[in-house]
């Protein structure tokens, strides 16, 4: 229903039928009809532009501006249509009780209410009963349509954010399973293989030697150990940090400390290495941004560039420079070696700080690299 809303309320256009009418029936003609039309076509572009695509952008003068013009188009059209009609403002109040904040949406409640009153006054020329209970109805049309707007924002918000505290609970307990998995798979498969090494060692100490069951012991024993390595590895790798996990306990942190937090995400399945050091580079990147950048917005973008991987972490804060001497930076920068990747980060040319990471398409660590290289 959320995604379809923005198609719904461009309904609420059909509020402008006073105008229309007055256009229709010809009761405004000529020069004047014309002016008309183009208002409410202007007046309707708008609305319709903000719904659909105006609302997404960050700007917060977006809906200071279109909130502006459609008042004074509102006031043309019903300086042009010569109606005293309350219908050009009710799309104003909806928009401004949706879209604005609660102590600028008042303001702007107030301010639309006087336009209104004024409105009245100035096409009825004088105060006649009509303009009275016009007048009289304005506090309660305010009311309705702007609070009616600030209570869906509300409702949908608070939808939105019940949706994404599930969705990060469902992620909690996958962690904390996948946690428990490798913690029992470590306990009772590492003791048991453990135990089955050192039974396999005191046998090939009792049996003679150059025999074919010594051999078979031995071979057993290789088995055991390659086991065992195998399972440190599962282990290790439950337990390293993912995408997910790193990218929900980031939305937390940011939310905590007051930081908007924008993700894009545009990289599918990874292995479980390339994975683990993408998510250490998210920890790392927003515990800077939250400790020591002073920002207010910050940008997480994971892209396939060239094949390869591409992560950028962006922030509005203080403009400082930050060279890879820090511990922390210093570690990425390890662990991204080791699989032929890079790390970049610098202050932006305005404002804030970039930190990028980049992993080649094949994953390939430094090792295997410099081998290539030997042989060519």
């Amino acid at each position: 229903m959320e995604r379809f809303g923005k198609y719904l309320a461009l309904a609420c256009l059909f509020l402008l039928w006073p105008a229309l009418d007055a256009y229709l029936a010809g009761a405004v003609t000529g020069l004047r009809g014309a002016f008309l039309a183009a208002a409410v076509g202007l007046y309707a572009l708008i609305y319709v532009w903000y719904c659909l695509g105006g609302h997404a952008l960050r700007n917060s003068l977006v809906p200071i501006a279109s909130l502006a013009a459609l008042i004074l188009l509102s006031i043309a059209i019903g300086h042009l249509s010569s109606q005293p009609a309350n219908n050009n403002f009710l799309i104003v109040l909806l928009l401004a009780g949706f879209a604005l904040s609660t102590r600028r949406a008042l303001i702007a409640f107030g301010a639309i209410g006087a336009v209104m009153v004024a409105e009245g006054i100035v096409l009825s020329q004088g105060l006649s009963a009509q303009v009275i209970l016009q007048l009289v109805l304005t506090l309660p049309t305010i009311l309705l349509f702007g609070g009616a707007a600030m209570g869906l924002r509300y409702l949908v918000t608070s939808l939105a954010e019940l949706r994404a505290a599930r969705a990060e609970i469902a992620r909690h307990a996958t962690d904390r399973e996948r946690a428990r998995i490798a913690r029992d798979l470590h306990d009772l498969l590492g003791h048991s293989l453990s135990l089955i090494t050192l039974k396999g060692e005191l046998a090939t100490r009792l049996l003679p030697e150059g025999g074919t069951a010594t051999n078979e012991v031995r071979d057993m024993l290789a088995l055991s150990r390659q086991a065992m390595q195998e399972v440190r590895q599962a282990v290790s790798g439950y337990r390293q940090p993912t995408l997910a996990t790193e990218l929900t306990a980031a939305r937390v942190a940011h939310q905590a400390a007051g930081i908007e937090l924008d993700v894009v995400q545009q990289v599918g399945a990874l292995d479980r290495q390339r994975e683990a050091v993408l998510g250490w580079v998210i920890r790392e990147a927003c515990t800077n941004v939250i400790r020591h950048s002073g920002a207010s917005h910050c940008r997480i973008a994971l892209s396939d560039v060239d094949g390869g991987l591409q992560i950028e972490v962006e922030n509005d804060g203080w403009q400082v420079p930050q060279l890879l001497a820090g511990n922390g930076l210093r570690g990425l920068q390890e662990r991204l070696g080791a699989l032929g990747g890079t790390l970049e980060a610098a202050a932006l040319p305005e404002s804030g700080f970039r930190l990028m990471a980049r992993l080649p398409a094949q994953g390939q660590s430094e090792e295997e690299r410099v081998e290539v290289e030997a042989v060519r």
